[in-house]
């Protein structure tokens, strides 16, 4: 176990520049940041297994709610740290960025928002690490599962186009909706051609509808099952 530190500017510009070097020499040396110069101990104390392996993302994300409300953290508190969000992706790196080549030790990396974290909304919520727990602390993790089924370094389709719109994520009965429209239960998996343009009432589709409805009708405030009922009939195929 070892207590949650926060990356201070000097270890963030490091840990960019090794995320780099990897894209060129995928046995480049990871530097130390646990150290004073590079990153600060949070406080209050928060205790993480840096050894931990994680099945999915939600599996990360109730992890770190676990740790954070057994000391009393509230999540207003620690979303604005980017720092700690950071720090975080640079512990669990081997997982948000796993070997994919065992002779040469390639790495599959990402564009850097998903590990070094940003103010930036249309960046935060690509941080493989912030963005997962962001929307874990807030809504019925029954309702999430399209949007955590999946690998640690994956950030699917799904998380694009919705978790990237606040007006959407942020809101609990369309969160359901979406989860009750796209994702199949018994597979435990978003259903078959939900991200395909050739499918009618494929996933931007239902975004775009919400966008209209907007205009017309109050739909923070209705049931999930109300949003559904007024979608169009090219939606019937995945009710």
């Amino acid at each position: 176990m070892m207590k949650v530190r926060v990356m201070l500017p000097e270890g963030e510009q490091i840990f960019r520049d090794y995320i780099h070097n990897l894209k060129v020499n995928p046995l480049y040396t990871r530097p130390d940041l646990n150290v004073d110069y590079f990153s600060q101990e949070f406080s209050p104390e928060v205790l993480i297994d840096e050894t931990k392996h994680f099945n999915s993302r939600m599996d990360l994300a109730e992890y770190l709610q676990n740790c954070f409300n057994s000391t009393g953290v509230k999540r207003e508190h620690i979303l604005p740290i980017n720092g700690m969000w950071t720090w975080l992706a640079y512990i669990w790196f081997d997982q948000l960025a796993p070997i994919k080549n065992s002779d040469t030790k390639e790495r599959k990396l990402g564009e850097d928002a998903r590990y070094i974290c940003s103010s930036n909304y249309s960046d935060y919520y690509r941080h493989l690490i912030a963005g997962p727990y962001r929307i874990y602390s807030l809504h019925n993790p029954e309702n999430l599962q399209i949007f955590l089924y999946d690998p640690v370094h994956n950030l699917s389709d799904y998380n694009e186009q919705f978790s990237s719109r606040q007006f959407l994520i942020s809101h609990r009965n369309i969160v359901e909706a979406f989860q009750k429209l796209y994702f199949d239960p018994q597979a435990r998996q978003p259903k078959q051609g939900s991200q395909s343009r050739k499918k009618p009432g494929y996933i931007r589709r239902f975004v775009k509808i919400l966008q209209q409805f907007e205009l017309t009708y109050d739909i923070y405030t209705m049931p999930a099952d109300r949003i559904l009922d007024l979608l169009p009939p090219e939606f019937d195929g995945w009710k």
